[in-house]
């Protein structure tokens, strides 16, 4: 248990990763309320990318107070402080020219951040969300968790959800979950496959296919470095489904707030996807969810 708790200590600084539009309201409060429950100072940073306005303003005269080349940072960093007003953290906020995702990353490795709090592109109908190629690299890149918020920050999460593949992978993102979130229900998913060689029928594949699964979750728990009471208060869902669909309905039925999921450790020549199965999820999970990737 002690390498556990070493290996995910609470966040002492949190990264909020922001364009400065209205979408990213719900993370913002999300980085501010878990900066608040952890007791860690936040870095709020926004890169300056050219716009149209920029462009305009370089091959036109425009009035003398428009023409700093630091106006657009003022008034990022002005909008950045305005919406930070009487939040009770402490901040610093960094805005520079740069492309997102770089500036991000970099700034988080200056700063030493412990985590990286962003949000999504947009939400269309049927709550299907559009992570935006920032979000997506991020999740993709970073060394350290990735907090991709999609709902408001009512209250600390209360009802987490971890999605295993029983892998070294996801056993890694259930002990981060149980040390981050300890006030936290945790609740373990799994979908399986029937068994379908050699088999009479399809129950009797069914039924193969969940033992299997259960003897994996038995050795998977045994493994796991958790607290015993945490170990004992978890509960364990194994469903004879697609795993994205086990989460997706059970996410909406019992209000889940936080998936958490794992990723491959990071190939620096290859620059490797999260997985096919935690990218869906990703984007398909109609909860907040948080990427934790297994360190090399």
């Amino acid at each position: 248990m002690s390498n556990a708790s070493q290996r995910y200590a609470t966040p002492r600084r949190i990264l909020l990763a922001t364009d400065l539009s209205g979408r990213c309201d719900r993370a913002l409060d999300r980085a501010v309320l878990l900066a608040v429950e952890w007791n860690a100072a936040l870095v709020v940073v926004h890169a300056l990318e050219p716009d149209y306005q920029t462009i305009v303003e370089a091959e036109h005269e425009v009035p003398s107070w428009r023409r700093s080349s630091t106006r657009r940072m003022s008034i990022a960093e002005r909008q950045v402080r305005e919406d930070l007003l009487g939040r009770d953290v402490p901040f610093e906020v960094v805005i520079e020219d740069g492309t997102p995702t770089d500036l991000v990353l970099n700034v988080a490795a200056e700063r030493g951040c412990d985590l990286i709090v962003t949000g999504t592109a947009r939400n269309e109908t049927f709550g299907r969300f559009i992570l935006g190629s920032t979000v997506d690299r991020l999740a993709r890149r970073a060394p350290v968790p990735v907090l991709v918020v999609k709902g408001r920050a009512r209250r600390p999460y209360a009802r987490v959800a971890v999605a295993t593949d029983f892998s070294d992978v996801s056993r890694h993102a259930l002990e981060g979950a149980a040390e981050l979130f300890p006030a936290s229900t945790i609740a373990l998913l799994h979908g399986y496959r029937p068994i379908t060689g050699g088999l009479a029928d399809s129950r009797a594949g069914d039924e193969a296919g969940r033992q299997s699964a259960v003897d994996a979750c038995a050795g998977f728990l045994a493994a796991a470095a958790l607290a015993p009471e945490r170990r004992s208060a978890m509960q364990i869902f194994i469903e004879s489904s697609d795993i994205e669909l086990v989460v997706r309905d059970f996410a909406e039925d019992k209000g889940i707030d936080l998936l958490v999921i794992g990723a491959r450790g990071r190939n620096p020549l290859l620059d490797l996807l999260l997985g096919s199965t935690a990218e869906r999820l990703l984007r398909s999970a109609p909860c907040d969810v948080l990427v934790m990737r297994k360190p090399q």
